[in-house]
């Protein structure tokens, strides 16, 4: 940014601008303010004063028009940024729905899983007890397959005795 002082013994006047086009203007305006009469100064220094506010008000428009582009962006920026926001709440609420779907499906699943295990410990204790009972059976005919032999033994002496004593 260029900025320029102008000062005269009954003048000042300054100039702040970005463009060298005013520059230019400014210095021919000098020259010409400085080779002119007191009465031409004052109405030069009207001039400038006008051309300044001149340039004052067109850059200040300027300045309004991308004030109001920006606003703009900034707006549209805002909605996009709600609008993404609204679609992710939905999208959680979507998902938390679902969840509250699977998570019943899981809970009723574990019940029938809990029914099943019952139902396989009571089956699994009754298969307990027929395999006690079936060694109780089994020691009960070790015993007892004993107690025949013993008696087989005994017949045998039995029957030689009375051969024997037959001779």
């Amino acid at each position: 940014m260029n900025a320029i002082l102008l000062m005269s013994d009954d003048v000042k006047i300054a100039l702040i601008s970005g463009g060298t086009g005013i520059i230019t203007a400014l210095i021919t305006a000098i020259a010409t303010f400085q080779l002119s009469t007191k009465k031409d100064r004052k109405e030069q220094r009207q001039d400038l004063k006008a051309e300044l506010l001149s340039y004052h008000n067109k850059n200040r428009e300027e300045i309004e028009k991308i004030r109001q582009n920006d606003l703009g962006e900034i707006r549209k920026d805002i909605t996009k940024t709600r609008d993404d926001i609204t679609k992710t709440r939905d999208d959680i609420t979507q998902m938390g729905a679902n969840l509250q779907q699977k998570i019943a499906v899981v809970e009723v699943q574990q019940q029938h899983i809990r029914e099943d295990v019952v139902t396989l410990s009571s089956r699994v204790e009754k298969h307990n007890g027929v395999i006690e009972r079936t060694y109780r059976l089994e020691d009960n005919d070790k015993l007892l397959e004993e107690k025949i032999s013993v008696g087989n033994h005994r017949i045998s002496d039995l029957e030689e005795e009375v051969r024997r004593l037959k001779r």
